[in-house]
């Protein structure tokens, strides 16, 4: 499926909205998504395993809670959205170096480089380092169980060496397997108000009336 960034962003918040999310943390589902597929990364991918996962789970469960020491935990895995926004805004707290069970981590690295201009993210399966345009990626992206151990750390500001860059954002059509995309859009469905007899009949065509 060949959709625009927007459309990614649209289908992402939909669809977290529709697996319980609140419309806020809808958003910042949707603005992650579409930052990695810009990087040509499986933002779609992991949001979808997210919400599968958690699907109605509700938020408090997945809340991160800070240890003193840099580490961030929970009273069951962390939402790596819901993780996310306390990252890129503080959450009140220092910046967690450490999560203990992650769902889908890759979620995890739009709003860390929003809290930091370069950053190191990496967990069982996986490594990116990254900076606001580029990242280099080892391992396995895709997490479809929790990440016992993420480690988040800020880099000074660099250029990745050219030889290394394995992703860049690209602002044009990104493709998004049809599958993704179809599950994705029952969670969306959620949303929707059901059909009346009432609206039918003010919708599009002849309804009791046919004037051929």
């Amino acid at each position: 499926m060949i959709v625009s960034l927007n459309e990614a962003a649209g289908m992402a918040t939909k669809a977290a909205w529709g697996a319980g999310r609140p419309w806020g943390l809808a958003q910042e589902a949707g603005k992650a998504v579409s930052a990695l597929e810009a990087m040509r990364l499986p933002g779609a991918q992991s949001l979808l395993n997210l919400l599968v996962t958690t699907d109605r789970l509700p938020c408090e469960r997945m809340r991160p809670v800070a240890t003193g020491k840099r580490i961030w935990v929970g009273k069951g895995p962390l939402c790596p959205v819901l993780t996310g926004a306390y990252i890129s805004d503080g959450g009140g707290e220092e910046f967690a170096a450490r999560l203990d069970d992650v769902y889908a981590p890759l979620l995890l690295l739009p709003f860390a480089r929003l809290r930091c201009a370069s950053v190191q993210i990496t967990w069982d399966a996986a490594s990116i380092v990254a900076n606001r345009t580029d990242a280099f990626v080892e391992g396995n992206a895709v997490s479809k169980t929790v990440a016992k151990t993420v480690q988040i750390t800020p880099l000074p500001s660099f250029t990745l060496d050219a030889s290394k860059i394995s992703h860049s954002s690209h602002w044009g059509p990104v493709d998004i397997a049809d599958e993704i995309w179809e599950a994705l859009s029952v969670f969306a469905h959620r949303t929707y108000v059901p059909a009346t007899e009432a609206s039918r009949l003010k919708g599009a065509g002849a309804g009791l009336t046919d004037n051929d």
